[in-house]
């Protein structure tokens, strides 16, 4: 089945105006003094935001509406996302006044918290009194996933839950059936090898290159589904779970895929070369983010539009296997007027804004379960996706990379050896042998 057209110009304007009646009936008020751009006596917000289509929505069409109903004004600095880190690690902090609301993901929180640069945002919801149901549309496992010592820090606007994507046609030529997708890792693993031998396709796609640590994003998806979890703080010695069993499994999961059952050159393959794969028909399966999925669908760009599934895999661990890179908003620590912060949080992460984006297509993948389970955002997606992203995302883990200063370099360190292995034909053991000992060596 094909994505239904998401470019509906009269349900958009149906849903704007939707949200902006929720802005107006949630009793806002300007309080403080205003910038300079403001009406006398009104609150001026400033609004910080990695610049992507769904967020130039929010602030050309959306954000308007809610300055309209509220009384506050927000000025808005979108930042391409290959200069945000280093944006939020200059411009935010706990003294300088910039900024009232932020938009972060998991990877910032263990910056951003210890320096105090956000607030915590768990009594500013209880005060609110959970207005109009805003919290219950969230996955209580995604709400308590994101908190950063036991306290939430931003509240989720996009997921990027992994899903499996596979090829209905290769199923079907394969021997497969369509209408059974694969569940766990290990039947993927079967299935890409059956696809292999019976089509000569490759069985599976994905991201193998090293560049921007594309191939650890892989790895971990394995890593969780397999029980894999980073420990809590720095001590090396915790870090030997790089050499226990569901690490050792992972490896072995991602050498086959992509060593065995991958196409050539696969080491070289980001999620753009993967994505391309699948569209091409060159592939029967693939792992990765579920916003990444829709493109699949895109009949203009893609010879598998309409034979396309989706599946959320089953995990071990508990109940948080799924990895998910959460994007959301944060109130500045050093803002003057934090109820109205947390205002325009709540609007921009609230539901009417979520339906609005999903129907307009610029975010198929909205942290809330009740954007997806809306009849409009329904009508706009693929059903597949839509029952597979709901599973995914209420058991989203967004501690993918650890949080800790230097979880970006051990993400470096994996990428390295997970490069060297499937360039070298090294087994798991010694792979992951590698990656503890120079884990180990950066926290020391």
């Amino acid at each position: 089945m094909r994505f239904r057209s998401m470019r509906r110009t009269g349900a958009v304007m149906v849903l704007v105006a939707a949200v902006a009646a929720q802005t107006g009936c949630s009793g806002l008020s300007g309080g403080g003094s205003g910038g300079a751009s403001g009406s006398a006596g009104a609150t001026t917000l400033n609004l910080l935001m990695v610049e992507q289509d769904s967020t130039k929505e929010l602030r050309t069409t959306l954000i308007p509406q809610f300055e309209k109903s509220s009384g506050i004004k927000v000025n808005v600095e979108l930042v391409p996302e290959s200069g945000y880190d280093a944006k939020l690690a200059t411009a935010v902090d706990a003294t300088n006044g910039q900024y009232d609301v932020i938009m972060t993901g998991a990877k910032h929180w263990n910056t951003l918290v210890p320096r105090k640069a956000i607030v915590p945002l768990d009594d500013l919801a209880k005060s609110s009194g959970n207005d109009q149901g805003y919290l219950d549309g969230f996955p209580h496992t995604l709400l308590d996933n994101i908190k950063v010592d036991g306290k939430t820090y931003a509240m989720p606007y996009q997921v990027g839950a992994e899903l499996l994507f596979y090829n209905k046609d290769l199923f079907t030529k394969a021997g497969l059936d369509p209408q059974t997708p694969p569940t766990t890792l290990a039947e993927v693993v079967a299935a890409a090898q059956t696809i292999k031998a019976k089509t000569g396709k490759a069985g599976f796609v994905g991201r193998g290159s090293r560049e921007a640590n594309e191939n650890s994003f892989l790895w971990l998806m394995m890593w969780f589904l397999n029980g894999g979890r980073w420990p809590d703080g720095a001590d090396p010695a915790s870090f030997s779970v790089l050499t226990q069993p569901p690490a050792l499994t992972a490896t072995k999961n991602y050498l086959d895929l992509l060593g065995k059952y991958g196409p050539k050159g696969v080491s070289n393959y980001g999620f753009a070369e993967a994505q391309l794969a699948m569209q091409q028909g060159e592939a029967g399966m693939w792992l990765d983010a579920a916003q990444l999925g829709p493109a699949l669908e895109d009949p203009a760009k893609s010879k598998i539009a309409g034979e396309v599934g989706y599946a959320a895999l089953k995990g071990q661990g508990g109940q948080d296997y799924i990895v998910g890179a959460v994007w959301g908003f944060s109130v500045a620590a050093a803002t003057k007027h934090q109820q109205q912060a947390w205002k325009l949080v709540q609007f921009l992460t609230g539901a009417k804004t979520g339906v609005a984006q999903v129907v307009s297509g610029t975010n198929g993948s909205s942290g809330r379960s009740d954007v997806l389970a809306d009849p409009a955002a329904q009508k706009a997606l693929n059903p597949g996706f839509v029952s597979a992203l709901t599973e995914a995302i209420a058991h989203t883990n967004p501690r993918y990379t650890p949080l800790i200063p230097q979880g970006q370099q051990i993400r470096g360190a994996l990428a390295l050896e997970l490069s060297n292995s499937l360039s070298k034909g090294r087994t798991p053991e010694a792979t992951m042998k590698a990656a503890q000992a120079q884990v180990q060596g950066l926290l020391k």
